[in-house]
């Protein structure tokens, strides 16, 4: 029991890392705790654990924090303990579980242990302060990206033979010459790791004898982008599968993307993807950052969506962020998540329901549209004053190009090009001056 500012004492609840889960594996906190607590819970593998320091006491096999609520709130106790595999500030359930007792007035404390990460990377010689530490146990995760982008990622897993299928990704990524350790069953008897590998070596090692549910990698790649002095952030026009469908040039998508400003979490649609290059370069940018965000490619035209759907699986493979929606805008985009940002590269004459639906699915929508003539202009303007967007700005941009010419150098200009930001409508609607543009 705690004694609380008003002099009434409160039940704790001891959160206990236990490493994981080798007799050694407690430290002598953790051992403390265990021998105070008059209720103790956990999943069963960890009741088994640390069931020389329970005998005698109400356990509780469980994993979830409503189930252990309603078994502790059913007899009277002052101290109690919850044991959670590695460490409690590591991909535990501490965090969750934590929660749920403070919510009933009980005071919590938080024991940490031994983590899986430190664990493995001191069997294998490693630091790892530099290491990026991930899981894909019970979470969607982007690992090509990360591995890209990281010299060195640690990856929980959390089904059988996901150590092939996640080495069998990275080949898939071109990533085959990055170098992988695999080990499951830290601390016990049956402790297995695997050194040096390449993913393809793994994969032959995995099909010969699987690895279980309990299973980490750690993967190094020397030529990730935080290794990189002169990263390769866009695409060039010539990287693209082309055909029959205009394609915005790679000026002109650098603007673009510089103007949405896309975050690691953007839901980001694409209305009229033509090639799909924006939309290609909206995933780069979320990827880049390691996010969980998605991009919608929203196309009517057939040679367009094949086009799209080509350079999609160019550029991102089997990436599940990247879809392609069939369809016209706005009716297409109905069934859609909510946008954080959109692009409006073709709007077929429909611009003004297209920023409507847009506004309306998520007023903080950030919309950038482009217009090669007056008149979609004129729509832009006109959007721009009836929605009141307190962010407004349009812009030409025009680029040109120094092409030899013999022995001397002359400039081939592209058509010019409207591009405008909109973002956060006013609900009074007020007029936007021109000059303010």
């Amino acid at each position: 029991m705690r004694r609380k500012e008003d002099n009434q004492m409160q039940p704790v609840v001891y959160l206990i890392g236990i490493g994981m889960g080798g007799p050694d594996q407690l430290t002598g906190q953790a051992v403390d705790c265990l021998k105070r607590a008059q209720a103790v819970m956990g999943a069963e593998r960890m009741l088994e654990s640390v069931e020389d320091l329970t005998e005698g006491r109400p356990v509780l096999a469980a994993y979830r924090p409503s189930d252990m609520v309603q078994w502790l709130s059913s007899f009277d106790w002052e101290e109690a303990a919850l044991v959670l595999s590695g460490d409690t500030g590591f991909y535990s359930g501490a965090e969750a579980a934590g929660r749920a007792f403070a919510r009933e007035g009980w005071d919590v404390e938080y024991i940490p242990g031994i983590s899986s990460l430190s664990y493995f990377c001191a069997r294998l010689g490693k630091s790892w302060q530099n290491v990026r530490p991930l899981s894909r146990h019970g979470r969607e995760l982007d690992l090509t990206a990360n591995v890209r982008r990281y010299k060195s990622c640690f990856v929980i897993l959390g089904e059988p033979g996901e150590a092939g299928d996640l080495c069998r990704e990275l080949v898939a990524a071109g990533l085959g010459n990055v170098t992988v350790w695999a080990g499951e069953n830290f601390s016990y008897e049956n402790e297995r790791i695997t050194w040096n590998m390449t993913p393809a070596e793994l994969i032959m090692e995995d099909e010969a004898r699987p690895f279980g549910g309990l299973c980490c990698m750690l993967i190094e790649n020397p030529g990730a982008q935080e290794e990189v002095l002169y990263p390769d952030l866009w695409l060039e026009d010539s990287d693209f599968i082309r055909g029959n469908v205009p394609m915005t040039k790679d000026l002109v998508r650098r603007t673009i993307l510089g103007l949405l400003r896309i975050g690691g979490r953007a839901v980001c649609y694409d209305i009229g993807s033509g090639t799909g290059s924006v939309a290609v370069e909206m995933g780069r940018q979320i990827r880049r950052q390691c996010g969980e965000g998605r991009v919608y490619a929203i196309e009517k035209n057939e040679e367009a969506l094949n086009l799209t759907e080509a350079n999609g699986r160019k550029f991102h493979g089997d990436w599940p962020g990247f879809c392609i929606v069939e369809g016209e805008a706005p009716e297409a985009m109905e069934n859609l998540e909510p946008p954080t940002h959109a692009f409006i590269g073709g709007s077929a004459g429909r611009f003004r329901e297209i920023v409507d639906r847009l506004v309306r699915a998520n007023p903080q929508v950030r919309i950038v549209a482009s217009a090669i003539t007056l008149e979609t202009a004129g729509e832009i303007l006109a959007c721009m004053r009836d929605y009141g967007f307190k962010e407004a700005r349009i812009v030409q941009a025009g680029f040109s190009e120094a092409q030899a010419v013999g022995s001397v150098h002359m400039l081939r200009g592209n058509n010019p090009i409207f591009l405008a930001v909109m973002q956060d409508p006013d609900g009074e609607l007020e007029d936007i001056e021109w000059q303010d543009l």
